[in-house]
């Protein structure tokens, strides 16, 4: 595993990122990382970019990702951007805008398992609970603001096929309760 790990000193903060042709940030097999206080103007892909699916506990906060545009030379999902690329529900975004995105402001994209250089058939993301996602927007979009993709599926004990007791709260939107669905495998 090539995990980095926590990192509960360490920053990216205040910084300008302007005419990228690979992202603004790759989060990459790291833990308690703050994402705080930058600007990205025309970076390509995933501006910011949560790699592996098994980082965790990271703080994404009051970042401005402006004109984020398609790559054709990245991954195969940079071709439909997001200002940010979420493999890994259990981070904490807090007042981000994202404005002119090709595609997407926000992008779940949840993972069954880590992936990548981390994978990890231990850490399960798709059912993993959601760390806070307050007070973030997105404008002109050319798809959705958010999108939830694959499966959000929160257990208490994320790789076990039990019953879901959880919630998952976007706050300044619609409570979802998971536990009112009508598929018994929720």
């Amino acid at each position: 595993m090539h995990m980095i790990g926590a990192v509960h000193k360490s920053y990216i903060k205040n910084n300008a990122v302007n005419q990228s042709n690979n992202r603004a940030v790759a989060i990459h097999g790291t833990r308690y990382l703050r994402i705080e206080n930058n600007f990205s103007f025309e970076a390509k892909g995933h501006n910011i970019f949560i790699e592996d699916a098994v980082e965790t506990h990271n703080i994404i906060t009051g970042n401005l990702l402006m004109k984020v545009m398609r790559s054709m030379s990245l991954l195969n999902v940079d071709q439909t951007p997001a200002g940010s690329w979420i493999t890994n529900p259990f981070n904490n975004y807090r007042n981000n805008h994202v404005a002119g995105s090709e595609r997407y402001g926000y992008w779940f994209d949840l993972q069954e398992h880590g992936m990548g250089a981390n994978a990890d058939t231990t850490i399960c993301p798709e059912n993993m609970k959601v760390g806070q996602f307050i007070g973030n927007h997105a404008h002109s979009t050319g798809r959705y603001g958010l999108r939830l993709f694959h499966q959000m599926i929160p257990r208490k004990f994320p790789c076990k096929p039990v019953v879901k007791d959880m919630k998952v709260v976007y706050e300044n939107s619609k409570e979802l309760d998971v536990s009112k669905h009508k598929d018994p495998y929720w």
